[in-house]
């Protein structure tokens, strides 16, 4: 019903944590977890989540983005082979010293939450200081040579040693294919977004639900929970009876 209510509304980011914390357990409060996962690690959650709910092989359409190419390439990928090991190193919060032209910068960082990539990706939408208000929520603390400077600031190419920092300790956070076209035999590299494609194909499964509940509504009069909360094989069985020509009551 979450994903129903939320198709064509909400960011895949944001939808894919609501859909995370509606299959935790435990604790309690599962939205909240959801929300303070790593990017990362919401990411290999929701891998395996696919996993459990569509099996391990995962199948994909990539087009090459050569010019004059645009070959269509089907990949089927395993779910095992997108999972990246862990950072070894895990902590609430790192530092990381860096040599910019005017001095040397000291920086205390932590890695962007679900809720920080969740918060930006809605102000990307209307605004172009979603990258400026990531950092300014993950960065507590900067210095150049003992002085405090300001996150906004920061130097280029110190930003992205920050961000290249925050990648290496968090891998899963942005997974990159390497590929090799056929046609063309040009490289490339796409990055793939659980979240994205899990709800992509979660999606493109709703509309045939949304078919079999009206059918086997108005063949027998159910209501939509009692639908909803049939077995996917016994509901499949009653639409096989519906299809053979079973009387209606």
């Amino acid at each position: 019903m979450f994903l129903l209510d939320t198709a064509g509304e909400e960011l895949p980011s944001r939808r894919g944590s609501g859909l995370l914390a509606r299959c935790i357990v435990e604790p309690p409060s599962a939205a909240e977890v959801s929300a303070e996962l790593t990017v990362g690690d919401r990411e290999a959650l929701l891998l395996h989540l696919r996993r459990l709910t569509l099996g391990e092989s995962v199948d994909c359409l990539v087009r090459c983005p050569a010019e004059g190419c645009d070959e269509v390439m089907e990949l089927e990928l395993q779910v095992g082979d997108l999972l990246v090991p862990a950072y070894g190193d895990v902590r609430r919060e790192y530092e990381l010293g860096v040599d910019g032209t005017d001095g040397r910068y000291e920086i205390a960082f932590r890695l962007p939450s679900a809720r920080d990539l969740d918060e930006a990706a809605a102000l990307a939408a209307r605004s172009a200081d979603a990258v400026e208000a990531l950092l300014e929520s993950c960065i507590s603390r900067v210095t150049c040579d003992g002085a405090a400077v300001r996150v906004a600031d920061l130097p280029e190419p110190v930003r992205d040693a920050v961000a290249d920092a925050m990648a290496e300790r968090d891998p899963q956070a942005e997974l990159e294919l390497d590929l090799n076209c056929p046609a063309c035999d040009a490289s490339f590299s796409v990055v793939f977004d659980a979240a994205s494609f899990f709800l992509a194909e979660l999606d493109g499964k709703l509309a045939q639900l949304l078919a079999d509940v009206h059918v086997l509504a108005r063949h027998y009069h159910w209501s939509e929970p009692e639908i909803l909360e049939l077995p996917p094989a016994r509901r499949a069985r009653y639409l096989e009876l519906i299809a053979g020509g079973a009387p209606a009551r």
